[in-house]
């Protein structure tokens, strides 16, 4: 027995997820675009800003790339499995922790970020409630497990 909620909770999900991804994957386009005209600019001086640059976007894209097939999953497994929700947290939490990481320590190749944009506060919203939604499926998955265990 799926509930109204539920149906809404998975709907919500399906498009945090979506939305992130898509969002990740823009962020890594324009990570190639501020790379290349910053090594123009530079004319290739220094070989860690490469890598750096690179790594920057190839990080972004992966995680965008993460994000749309586990959205996909969930519309798949919707409500018997609690595997893509716990990944969905594990990973928005990771990248939650890395992003503040990246704010107060310096990375190697990125070194120290000071920057915090609109697409920064974005991201870790529509992550927060990626977390709070996969919750909320997993304790009623949990919840219908148990009522039917009793039924």
């Amino acid at each position: 027995m799926k509930s109204k909620a539920m149906k809404s909770a998975i709907v919500s999900m399906v498009f945090l997820m979506l939305a992130t991804g898509t969002l990740y994957l823009f962020v890594s386009t324009q990570e190639i675009a501020d790379a290349s005209q910053e090594f123009a600019e530079n004319a290739g001086n220094s070989q860690e800003f490469e890598s750096g640059a690179f790594i920057e976007t190839a990080f972004f894209a992966a995680v965008g790339a993460a994000y749309i097939p586990i959205g996909l999953w969930v519309t798949i497994t919707r409500h018997t499995s609690k595997v893509p929700y716990v990944l969905a947290i594990g990973g928005s939490l990771a990248l939650i922790g890395l992003y503040v990481l990246s704010r107060t320590a310096d990375i190697p190749f990125v070194g120290q970020q000071d920057d915090i944009g609109f697409i920064d506060i974005l991201s870790k919203i529509l992550q927060g409630g990626i977390i709070a939604v996969s919750t909320y499926i997993i304790l009623s998955i949990r919840k219908g497990k148990k009522t039917s265990l009793l039924a």
